[in-house]
């Protein structure tokens, strides 16, 4: 009984130390294109199953210069965060859609589900993306967005409150219809 009992507090024990079979933090690379982030990551993990109408979880990133940044520091602007991965040919063709929408008034931040960093730059390069690209590699902030298919994207108001959520492609036409409905 006594050897359970301390097999299982080393393996508790072990468990915490080494975070438990989760990815551990990468180190960023500080030659990083500007826009392309790691560690997506909830301000709050117990943040509720997200719905139309109610406040965006809070998510922070940080950049290979060492500067973070979080969803909360862009109310003001409307906000897509949109989850894809590079292996996902119906997200490849959504990207030159939401470049052509990032800036001004229009944040899109792009959430990489269940992927390293280290496949983001060539895919942005590849198809000439600059708007903000995040890695997420545990897919902690994609389930918590619900982004269990890709593309998903989520509309966000100036006030940081969700105001639509597609899944799948999102036409010129499509995206221009739910910008125009934050207000």
């Amino acid at each position: 009984m006594m050897r359970r009992f301390l097999l299982m507090l080393t393996i508790i024990s072990t468990c915490i130390l080494s975070s438990c079979g989760r990815t551990p933090a990468t180190t960023i690379p500080s030659d990083l294109p500007r826009f392309i982030a790691s560690n997506a990551t909830l301000s709050n993990p117990q943040a509720p199953t997200i719905a139309v109408d109610q406040p965006a979880p809070n998510i922070s990133w940080t950049y290979g210069d060492g500067h973070s940044e979080q969803l909360s520091s862009l109310r003001g602007q409307r906000v897509v965060l949109n989850f894809w991965a590079t292996w996902c040919e119906p997200c490849r063709s959504e990207m030159a859609t939401l470049a052509a929408v990032d800036g001004n008034d229009v944040r899109v931040i792009g959430i990489n589900k269940g992927q390293q960093l280290d496949v983001i730059p060539a895919f942005a390069k590849e198809l000439n993306v600059r708007f903000t690209l995040v890695s997420d590699p545990d897919g902690d902030v994609s389930s918590a967005y619900g982004a269990r298919n890709l593309p998903t994207s989520i509309f966000i108001d100036r006030t940081g409150k969700i105001v639509a959520i597609h899944i799948g492609v999102l036409s010129v036409a499509a995206l221009q219809l739910q910008l125009e409905r934050i207000p």
